[in-house]
């Protein structure tokens, strides 16, 4: 036997440094691979048994953006609560024109993502489809940087197909960043920050929406800041486009509506 094993010895030792087919099918035969498939099976078990205790740390987890309008056809929306009782007047029951608006921090990344703090800073009601950046610094809020956010309803009176955006408008004079954000129902129609903006008028495409009769939640976030300061000049107007109107003109003075507030 030791003699037999001796000569497969030898002839092992021959092949192997003669013979390279030799050499790659002993290393690439049956046996190795055999021996590469059970660890991989094995490998996989442990990581499909490890898998549900690990988490993935908070900068990795995937998020959804926020959701925008689609501005390739009308979007149905349903209203949140139903049109209040028409007064003599034209008025709605519980309810006058206009926004209630407040003034909000601010803060700015080194990327320009803009933060809006939700403690706000200052209350006033606005009249009309627009807002001053010269309203807003005429608040005095005690920070460096703030933006105004507006918050009301959108009253339909009559159903049909409407288009709404916003129009932001920087007389000449010194440049400056400015952000846009303007919300309809669940959803944002835009969200802009415009750097280095001066000398400029600039209208947002304006989403359609097939919308019955009642009360729509509709909100804004408007400011101009340089450097580290809240300046002017400075515009926003929110657009409607009512059914059968060819572009969406600044909205009517009773378009936007607030709740009446109540004394105790």
């Amino acid at each position: 036997m030791s003699r037999f094993l001796g000569k497969l010895g030898f002839i092992h030792r021959r092949l192997w440094r003669e013979d390279g087919l030799y050499r790659a099918a002993l290393l690439f035969g049956p046996a190795p691979l055999l021996g590469g498939l059970l660890a991989g099976a094995l490998w996989a078990g442990v990581q499909a048994l490890d898998a549900p205790t690990r988490q993935l740390p908070q900068w990795a987890t995937v998020r959804p953006g926020p959701s925008y309008w689609s501005t390739d056809q009308p979007q149905t929306v349903q209203p949140a609560m139903a049109l209040p009782p028409i007064r003599a007047d034209g008025g709605l029951a519980g309810y006058e024109a206009g926004w209630q608006v407040t003034t909000n921090p601010i803060q700015v990344s080194p990327m320009m993502d803009v933060e809006v703090k939700p403690t706000p800073l200052t209350a006033f009601s606005l009249d009309g489809p627009s807002v001053d950046v010269a309203q807003l610094i005429a608040e005095q809020p005690q920070t460096s940087l703030y933006v105004g956010e507006g918050r009301g309803f959108l009253a339909v009176r009559t159903a049909g197909v409407y288009a709404i955006t916003a129009r932001i408008e920087r007389p000449a004079g010194p440049i400056a960043n400015c952000v846009m954000r303007m919300g309809f129902g669940p959803r944002r129609i835009m969200s802009n920050v415009r750097v280095g903006f001066g000398n400029e008028t600039m209208t947002y495409d304006a989403p359609q929406f097939d919308l019955q009769a009642g009360l729509y939640p509709i909100i804004w976030v408007f400011g101009c800041w340089h450097d580290h300061e809240v300046v002017g000049p400075g515009r926003m107007t929110l657009l409607v486009g009512h059914p059968g109107d060819p572009m969406p003109l600044p909205a009517r003075a009773n378009d936007i509506v607030r709740q009446v507030a109540i004394n105790p």
